[in-house]
């Protein structure tokens, strides 16, 4: 889902055409399990007293009203704002080596605020998958 790698989702607000629209911040390089598996390699991390069903990823979700970055310029305004948020997210988790993906959603519009405004409106917000 972050990623946009699917061919439809169920999400009817995403717009795909918009896809390129979106900003990574981190790209991963592989899937999720095999940088995972890297970084476990790398000794990055440690997996030695995990029980089965232990969480490997967690996600942090930065989102903002819409309206905010409306009224503040739309999407230039949206990047730099989640360039800073990013960076707040390497220091929550830890550093940067535990970040999988970073990429901020700009395909997925604003309905009601389209509607009321009369012009599309899109609610950008930004996603980080990690490590714990």
């Amino acid at each position: 889902h972050n990623e946009r790698e699917k061919d439809s989702y169920r999400n009817p607000d995403i717009i795909p055409q918009r896809a390129a629209w979106n900003v990574h911040f981190k790209k991963p390089t592989a899937s999720y399990t095999d940088l995972f598996s890297q970084l476990e390699s790398d000794g990055t991390i440690s997996t030695r007293g995990l029980k089965p069903d232990a969480t490997h990823y967690c996600e942090l979700v930065f989102d903002v009203n819409s309206a905010y970055f409306d009224n503040h310029g739309g999407y230039e305004f949206a990047k730099q704002f989640y360039a800073d948020a990013y960076k707040a997210a390497i220091q929550i988790v830890g550093g940067e080596q535990y970040i999988l993906s970073a990429v901020m959603h700009a395909d997925e519009i604003n309905r009601a605020m389209t509607e009321a405004l009369g012009r599309e409106v899109y609610h950008y917000h930004l996603h980080v998958v990690y490590v714990p």
